[in-house]
């Protein structure tokens, strides 16, 4: 059966969310060394699936794959419970789909499995590259440095996300049943990006931990 997306043009303000697959590298290698790389194809068909059916859910664009997760792009006015609500599911739904399709498959256990997120807000331009839409913006970049340092400082980053401050106070801060904790992260190339404040949230880890 196809899978059908829902595409939304959103123009100018966005919420830009990067999710990734801890581990990744690892996980393929050893996939394909024992020849079961068709696992890791049906654990990415399966979130794939997972992301069209969450549209009617919640609404968002499903902007790009990445090789090993996705960039998804919100209207500015999504609700922030909903946003971390749907994060929680997803992290949930991987839990359990990563242990049934790849897990059994490996020959060593990765020190780190589960998604990781990076989440900014800002304006997006968009032009079209190779008969493809392409999007542009800080919010995109800024985005994408956050994910990639979920694990600074971090021995456990699983099913984590950072945010940038201004994200969490204005979507997130009212949200409870989330342990969050103000951090810094050097963010390379962005301005002011040397003590970036964000806030780590806990996806999975409610406030007992």
């Amino acid at each position: 059966m196809a899978i059908t997306y829902s595409r939304l043009k959103i123009k100018g303000e966005a919420i830009v969310v990067v999710f990734d697959i801890c581990s990744s590298s690892d996980i393929i290698e050893q996939l394909i060394l024992n020849g079961n790389m068709d696992q890791f194809f049906i654990l990415l068909v399966k979130l794939k699936r997972y992301l069209a059916k969450a549209q009617k859910v919640i609404p968002f664009d499903p902007y790009k794959f990445v090789g090993d997760g996705w960039i998804l792009l919100f209207p500015a006015n999504t609700n922030g419970k909903a946003l971390l609500m749907f994060l929680r599911n997803l992290c949930v739904f991987f839990k359990k789909e990563f242990r049934k399709n790849v897990l059994h498959y490996l020959d060593k256990t990765p020190r780190v499995i589960g998604l990781t997120f990076g989440l900014e807000k800002g304006r997006l331009a968009s032009m079209t590259m190779y008969g493809t839409t392409e999007c542009v913006g800080r919010a995109l970049n800024i985005a994408c440095r956050l994910q990639n340092g979920v694990g600074d400082k971090d021995k456990s980053p699983e099913y984590k996300a950072l945010g940038s401050n201004p994200l969490y106070q204005k979507y997130l801060k009212p949200v409870k049943g989330y342990r969050s904790v103000q951090v810094q992260r050097s963010l390379r190339n962005i301005q002011g990006g040397v003590n970036f404040r964000c806030r780590k949230i806990w996806l999975l880890s409610p406030l007992s931990l």
